[in-house]
């Protein structure tokens, strides 16, 4: 890939990240547990600290399909809005992440809209293949509607799901998952640089396939960890989203896309279908964006995060 084509503020901001975004492709393809025990040792290692005026805590939510106790890591300010309450679903390609690895974006976004924040520590593949991650959000969706109220105080008819790269698939998988059973406590889907289906077929994701960050390859690896190798290029209801069939009944959405990232055309071709259903929908792809950019520090980052903020509720 030009690494010309690259946004120059954002470039030289990549350029002087502390540490590498990068995975080791070997790794990730043949031993994913070593990628993921690396990614939260980062994580850990990089925590953001918050306004004191923001509370943490962790509530753990019983599984519908086991004895698995699902972290959900919350972020409440002081003077919250009930009305105004985040499902999160943290990125990683659904190998590696935790909920801590966007601290201060979530921080920041609390603070900025005086929102809870639930964000949700799913399982991850290849120890947990499709469907447990997305059943792991729907769990969390339905405690937030069940208990959200009285654990938090929050309005569990006013919910806003957000995630980005895999966890803007999660986000929306679990959003179809609550339309199919009737469950319209879901207002609005924010999805940042989405993964949409597992086709591999779109021109961007042909053109991308040494992009910084994330490229095809490890495209391709996540999917074959998160179906299994017999499943991978199958189309299935909640891992491919464009094999659906009630786009009409789902919630406005909003889609920020990125020029330069593999997964730039699933995200149009989502918001293509969303709008012939009629539904609400904002698509923004961003120009000299690649993957995961708002995590560095430029002028286009916080073009992004007005727009954000402007967007979510």
């Amino acid at each position: 890939m030009d690494l010309s084509r690259i946004d120059p503020n954002l470039k030289e901001s990549i350029d002087q990240f502390p540490f590498s975004l990068e995975i080791d492709e070997t790794e990730f393809l043949h031993r994913p547990e070593l990628v993921q025990e690396e990614k939260e040792a980062l994580a850990k290692a990089y925590l953001f600290k918050g306004p004191d005026t923001i509370k943490v805590k962790d509530i753990f939510v019983k599984s519908s399909g086991d004895d698995h106790q699902i972290r959900l890591h919350i972020y409440q300010p002081e003077g919250f809005d009930r009305n105004r309450t985040i499902i999160y679903f943290h990125g990683g390609g659904y190998i590696f992440g935790l909920p801590e690895q966007v601290d201060k974006q979530m921080f920041e976004l609390a603070e900025n809209l005086h929102a809870t924040i639930i964000s949700v520590d799913y399982r991850l593949s290849p120890q947990y293949k499709f469907p447990v991650p997305v059943q792991d959000g729907f769990d969390a969706l339905q405690w937030t509607i069940t208990s959200g109220e009285q654990q938090l105080g929050i309005d569990p008819e006013n919910i806003t799901v957000f995630g980005g790269s895999a966890g803007g698939h999660l986000a929306a998988a679990v959003t179809q998952m609550a339309n199919d059973q009737g469950i319209k406590n879901i207002k609005h889907q924010f999805l940042l640089y989405p993964v949409i289906h597992n086709r591999m077929d779109t021109p961007s994701m042909k053109e991308f396939t040494d992009a910084p960050i994330w490229n095809r390859k490890y495209a391709e690896i996540a999917w074959a960890h998160f179906l299994g190798n017999e499943d991978k290029d199958k189309s299935i209801r909640y891992a491919d989203l464009t094999y659906y069939d009630d786009f009409q009944n789902l919630p406005r959405t909003t889609i920020v896309a990125c020029e330069l990232d593999p997964l730039r055309d699933e995200g149009i071709e989502f918001s293509q279908l969303l709008y012939q259903a009629g539904v609400h929908t904002e698509l923004w792809v961003i120009p000299g964006a690649i993957h995961v950019f708002d995590l560095f520090e430029a002028p286009l980052t916080d073009r992004y995060n007005e727009f954000l903020y402007s967007r979510m509720f």
